[in-house]
């Protein structure tokens, strides 16, 4: 999980923040279902998903800006190499808030499926 982080950079703490929030959420829908706490669940998983994409394309974009530098201070690898660790590292955001975005799925259908019963 610290991998994640540290590969992801400064835009995983909002997509963290964002991610807890929605956990939080679905779990209160989940307690006590209703259409106001299924509506801010729903709002909190789009910020979480929003944030996975802008995250990973920040990440990908300091990849394009530093990979010629970082070329020039380690002329022993290969701009494939750079390149392929680079995506490796932007896919962390997207690894980290699609994984919480299935939770928050998995625990809103509980409420969801209370909120059928009733």
């Amino acid at each position: 999980m610290w991998n994640l982080m540290l590969e992801g950079g400064f835009p995983m703490f909002f997509l963290l923040a964002f991610g807890i929030a929605a956990l939080v959420s679905a779990a209160r829908y989940a307690r006590l279902p209703g259409r106001r706490r299924l509506k801010v669940t729903l709002a909190l998983a789009l910020a979480t998903g929003f944030t996975s994409l802008t995250a990973t394309c920040a990440d990908l974009s300091a990849v394009g800006h530093h990979a010629c530098s970082y070329l020039k201070a380690h002329p022993e690898t290969t701009l494939h190499e750079v390149l392929l660790q680079g995506l490796a590292e932007s896919m962390s955001p997207g690894i980290l808030g699609f994984t919480i975005l299935s939770l928050v799925a998995l625990i809103a259908s509980v409420g969801i499926q209370r909120e059928a019963l009733d």
